[in-house]
């Protein structure tokens, strides 16, 4: 107990102490948030409470498994059900999809954004719609938005909006063909677990007598349906715990809803408040100039964070020609730092839109500084990833026909694209999986349509594919690479391919984590490493231990912490967006300055916020103005460098 307590402030002892009753921790950035999660937990489990009994839900698995490690630990007991949101509900769903009676199994495959266009083109296909008029990733953004409001095809049909009225036929389509696919998307996760919890009281009250107690990180972001699985899973003792910081609520573009947090005092009546405002990561100055620009807006919970840390140095606000002299003066200023001993991955560089990072990117490679991109293109949704991964989900889900689709074309097989959709058409017509329907001997002759020779290889080929053993995970997934050719295939391409060798890499890479997977999970199943890929999200990108400097847009930058930061476009049009300027409210004036002011609070130690006077885009000038929010900082603590019209620069001693 001593331990847990240990270094403790006095209002985060009151938040892990915290035993019976809602409770709502307001933790500002950087203020040991996740201490007082991971050791509430571990106090409740020193307090007699069963670790299956607690269930705690974040949004990323890096989040998630910092949590384990601490709780671990300090307990010595390993928490079951810390995970995220999605990871949570994919394994209530594992267990009680089938509830639902709506034909999918606890098999489902869970599709990312390349396997839910699959299915999107083939509905607006066959629908006839043009994609030049309504595109396919126009389409997955509305019916995300919808999911994520909780609207069915029904509600959406009710939409005023026309672009929701035109969408709502595909959207029936897309859903169809998901539950004959056995398949659930990234929100349906969320969907049909509330429904779920919804429409079986008898579920739902198994779940409430499973979990005692009920935490909730990062609840300024939670979206509606989110909000909804807290408040179905929180039981008549009401012992839910959210913690969360609406001053950094910046996802609303997502489905995030800020008012959750706002309200949980009026949803929980009887609810402790506790504010976390001490901060352990800034300097005094930098917390400063966030606490002074975050005042000016309106629907916040009150609060002003301080350290014990340095004072530290002021904030830089520059303000260069074009945004060409912006990226030279970070990169200049990148290239000093270093000089001075700090290393890259202690600096990173923020902006709104990821199209600013192109004059910053040329001016690091010209300047030999190694970087890399936050958000870009993550290590499961590379090409020969997928094709393996599309591997792996036809066995373990039989009825996907969107990785068979994958699995025939990612090599030389000789089956097209309609001679797949054949024989998915024929599958769906007698009711057997697609791959059960190939793996049968006698599928040459059971085929309605011409079963030629390559067709033929490629059905005793599944066949193959279908008898592979599923564990060892490891031993599984090297398996299906050494059944899948392709590494062959890549290999016989070096020549021609310059990417090939890195292909190849990748794929080892891949068996080497699912290896990993399987000494951290002696015990799971090939469809928990599945879940587990399918679920990574792009913060958990970021490699901390990598000597690179670091670029991503500011919303990509939550949840992460630099000595260095550089803020790069600090202008109207950016921040504020140029959509909010034209077409938004107060409310979204107000997030995108909390979007700033989270920039500012990852900051350790130095911050530099960056505007030009012209940017170029399609080659030619545009003029700028400086942010709004510039001018709400505190002029007697920043720093103000202008190097418009001169040719010297000057820096400013971090």
């Amino acid at each position: 107990m001593a331990d847990i307590l240990d270094q403790l402030t006095e209002a985060q002892r009151a938040a892990v102490t915290h035993m019976e009753g809602p409770l709502l921790v307001v933790a500002g950035a950087g203020s040991g948030k996740t201490r007082v999660v991971t050791r509430r937990i571990a106090h409740l489990i020193q307090r007699g409470v069963w670790p299956n009994q607690i269930l705690a839900m974040t949004f990323t698995n890096k989040a998630a498994r910092e949590m384990v490690e601490r709780v671990q630990s300090l307990t010595g007991q390993r928490p079951p059900w810390v995970g995220t949101f999605h990871s949570a509900c994919a394994r209530f769903l594992r267990r009680d999809i089938e509830v639902l009676g709506d034909g999918r199994t606890g098999q489902f495959t869970i599709y990312d954004d390349d396997d839910q266009l699959s299915i999107i083109k083939l509905c607006m296909k066959e629908a006839g719609v043009d994609p030049h008029e309504l595109t396919p990733s126009a389409v997955r953004a509305r019916l995300s938005r919808a999911k994520c409001a909780g609207v069915d095809p029904d509600g959406l049909e009710a939409d005023p909006d026309w672009q929701s009225r035109q969408v709502v036929g595909l959207y029936r389509d897309y859903e169809r063909r998901l539950r004959e696919l056995n398949a659930v998307d990234f929100d349906d996760l969320l969907l049909l677990t509330v429904r779920l919890l919804q429409e079986h009281p008898a579920r739902r009250d198994v779940y409430h007598s499973r979990f005692r107690y009920i935490l909730v990180d990062e609840y300024q972001d939670t979206n509606h349906l989110q909000y909804l699985l807290m408040r179905l899973l929180t039981g008549p003792e009401q012992n839910v715990h959210a913690t969360g910081d609406p001053d950094q609520s910046i996802y609303s573009w997502r489905g995030a809803e800020y008012r959750n947090i706002m309200e949980f005092q009026k949803d929980f009546p009887k609810a402790t408040l506790i504010r976390l405002e001490q901060n352990y990561r800034s300097t005094q100055l930098i917390l400063n100039a966030a606490n002074e620009l975050i005042r000016f807006n309106t629907e916040r919970i009150e609060k002003d964070l301080f350290t014990e840390n340095d004072s530290g140095v002021p904030t830089q606000v520059v303000h260069t020609a074009t945004d060409r002299d912006e990226a030279d003066w970070v990169a200049q200023r990148v290239q000093a730092l270093r000089l001075e001993g700090v290393r890259l991955r202690q600096m990173a560089v923020f902006y709104r839109t990821n199209a600013q990072s192109r004059p910053l990117e040329e001016r690091l490679m010209s300047a030999g500084v190694p970087y890399q991109l936050i958000g870009g293109t993550r290590f499961y949704h590379r090409q020969e990833v997928k094709d393996v991964l599309a591997h792996l989900q036809l066995m373990v889900n039989p009825r996907d026909a969107v990785a068979l689709q994958r699995v025939a074309g990612c090599r030389s097989t000789g089956v097209g694209p309609k001679t797949v959709e054949a024989v998915v058409r024929q599958s769906a017509d007698e009711g057997v999986a697609v791959l059960d329907l190939l793996a049968d001997p006698a599928f040459p002759t059971r085929f309605r349509g011409r079963c030629n020779a390559r067709l033929a290889a490629f059905a005793a080929w599944c066949r193959g594919l279908r008898d592979l053993p599923r564990r060892p995970v490891g031993d599984a997934v090297a398996a299906v690479v050494e059944h899948s050719g392709l590494l062959p295939h890549l290999a016989e391409r070096q020549g021609r391919d310059p990417l090939a060798l890195d292909r190849q890499e990748n794929i080892a890479a891949m068996v080497d984590r699912a290896r990993e997977f399987e000494h951290e999970h002696p015990d799971a199943a090939l469809e928990a490493f599945l879940e587990e890929v399918a679920l990574v999200a792009d913060v958990d990108s970021h490699d901390p231990d990598s000597d690179v400097l670091s670029l991503m847009t500011l919303h990509a930058c939550k949840g992460l912490e630099f000595p260095y930061v550089f803020i790069v476009g600090v202008e109207e049009g950016y921040l504020p967006h140029q959509n909010v300027i034209d077409y938004g409210t107060a409310p979204d004036i107000e997030e995108e300055r909390r979007l700033l002011y989270v920039g500012i609070t990852r900051a350790r130690r130095a911050v530099a916020l960056l505007h030009a006077e012209d940017r170029f885009l399609w080659d030619r000038a545009s003029t700028r103005v400086p942010s709004r929010f510039l001018s709400e900082l505190p002029s007697d603590e920043v720093e103000r460098i202008d190097l418009v019209g001169r040719r010297s620069r000057r820096y400013a001693r971090w």
